[in-house]
């Protein structure tokens, strides 16, 4: 008899459970968080020319699942915010203020270390941003997954039009948790060798926001501090590009390709825009980063034609599962023998031209190929968006000698050029002082196919004025954005 009553009390329980966490909202408290890992002992640093090389063997773990921020901002003229989300469903569990960011290089102040004496006197201290997608991945037991998904990186190369990024560290799997900077470990003034404590910690408005223990928010261990003539410092492991597949024998030819399988080529404004003097006159140099707002990448590959320096390129379409399922053809790639490049470029990507204050066209760029490849994350919260591509870098620009080139530009993705080179930059030698557009048009010709063409022309104001061999340019910020 007493099963039944087990049985209905477990019953009440669970009732009562759904009236007081209805599906779909899940409770703060079980929302997953961090937790910081020591090292299992006494840790040996190096200390040279006063600082000390922060080599500490700490570790950012997630607690109770995967551990997923979302960093984005709905359009240029939004400030950015910041939740935390369920990694499965998307839903909001956190709320995070937005004073917590450093940017779009993580979170502020995350970390704290202090070394004191035997004594207790504090000797150094120092707070760090934590970035939860650097390369140095460390798995603590088998709970999550047997590779790390999210990105690994935080802030992206160096465009000023980073839209939304995806921070996180899968259950199971750990971050350092003091980063680093290049591919050099971070340092701290320090007075002297000798023996102290670390005490490494989360700080506290971290542990507050984050509900974590005060046992899982600091770790505290014996440190020798030794002096070296030379500094040694701690180089992080490379990353080799993933080798490209093979490519496919047979794949059959389509002209109306699925919407699904396509991307979404997106022109933002030229930047970076500066006048230089030559001895051949003055010129106006420029960055572009078309990106690509998917659903699908962007994939072109080109054959050689025998006996020729040229190749036949084609575009290539993928479904939501990775699979090849059709090809076109979309125009040509050539070999750039120019020292600053050397490999093929494809020729009918975009095309940069200046436009006078009618809208005339009075100066193109010699720029208009590219070899693409993925530089800079631009949105990486919209669909099928690639949130590992650093890791998995697939673009193969090739070689003079080369048969075959693989050119890819993932979902979410931009690709930077700077076009600074003479026959690049835009020649204003002959151009009079005034108000101008700077304008790039990608896939100009439109023999690429993707869902939209209506975002691929972007225009920046700029005002040319000085002297013949003392140019100068001053450019219209664009949403805000002055770069």
């Amino acid at each position: 008899m007493t099963a039944p009553r087990r049985n209905s009390l477990t019953l009440v329980l669970v009732a009562l459970t759904t009236l007081l966490w209805p599906s779909g909202a899940p409770a703060q408290s079980t929302a997953p968080s961090l937790r910081l890992v020591g090292p299992a002992g006494e840790v040996t640093l190096l200390r040279s020319r006063g600082q000390v090389a922060l080599d500490v063997r700490t570790w950012v773990a997630a607690a109770g699942g995967d551990f997923e921020l979302r960093v984005a901002r709905p359009d240029y003229d939004t400030p950015v915010g910041l939740v935390q989300v369920d990694s499965l469903t998307g839903a909001v569990l956190r709320d995070l203020p937005e004073d917590v960011l450093s940017g779009w290089a993580g979170l502020a102040g995350f970390v704290e270390v202090a070394f004191t004496d035997s004594a207790g006197q504090e000797v150094a201290a120092r707070s760090f941003t934590f970035c939860p997608n650097g390369w140095q991945h460390q798995r603590v037991d088998d709970s999550g997954p047997e590779l790390p998904r999210y990105p690994t990186f935080c802030k992206s190369s160096y465009s000023p039009f980073t839209r939304g990024m995806v921070w996180g560290i899968e259950a199971g799997w750990a971050q350092t948790a003091l980063g680093s900077r290049g591919f050099r470990t971070p340092r701290i003034e320090f007075p002297r060798a000798g023996g102290f404590t670390l005490t490494v910690r989360i700080a506290e408005r971290y542990r507050n926001l984050l509900e974590i223990a005060d046992v899982d928010g600091e770790v505290s261990f014996p440190v020798t501090i030794k002096n070296v003539r030379r500094s040694r410092g701690i180089l992080e492991a490379a990353h080799r590009p993933a080798r490209a597949p093979a490519h496919p024998r047979v794949v059959p030819d389509v002209t109306d390709p699925d919407p699904a399988t396509l991307p979404d080529l997106v022109a933002l404004p030229l930047w970076s825009l500066a006048t230089q003097h030559r001895k051949a006159g003055d010129f106006l140099s420029f960055a572009a980063t078309p990106w690509n707002a998917g659903p699908a990448p962007l994939l072109v590959e080109g054959f050689r034609r025998p006996g020729e320096e040229l190749m036949d390129a084609y575009q290539y379409f993928r479904d939501a599962d990775g699979n090849t399922v059709g090809r076109a053809p979309v125009g040509d790639m050539r070999f750039h023998p120019h020292p600053a490049h050397n490999h093929w470029h494809f020729l009918q990507f975009a095309r940069f031209t200046l436009h006078n204050a009618a809208d005339m066209e009075v100066v193109r760029s010699g720029k208009q190929a590219y070899c693409l490849a993925p530089t800079d994350a631009i949105d990486l919260t919209v669909e099928r968006a690639n949130w590992g591509q650093r890791a998995d870098l697939s673009t193969s620009c090739g070689d003079r000698s080369a048969l075959w080139v693989r050119e890819v530009l993932q979902t979410g993705w931009g690709d930077t050029y700077f076009q600074f080179m003479p026959g690049q930059s835009f020649n204003i030698t002959k151009l009079p002082n005034g108000w101008y557009y700077a304008r790039i048009h990608v896939n100009p010709l439109g023999s690429l196919y993707e869902t939209d063409l209506t975002n691929n022309v972007a225009s920046r104001l700029l005002h040319l004025r000085g002297r013949p061999g003392a140019r100068r340019v001053l450019v219209a910020p664009w949403h805000g954005i002055n770069a």
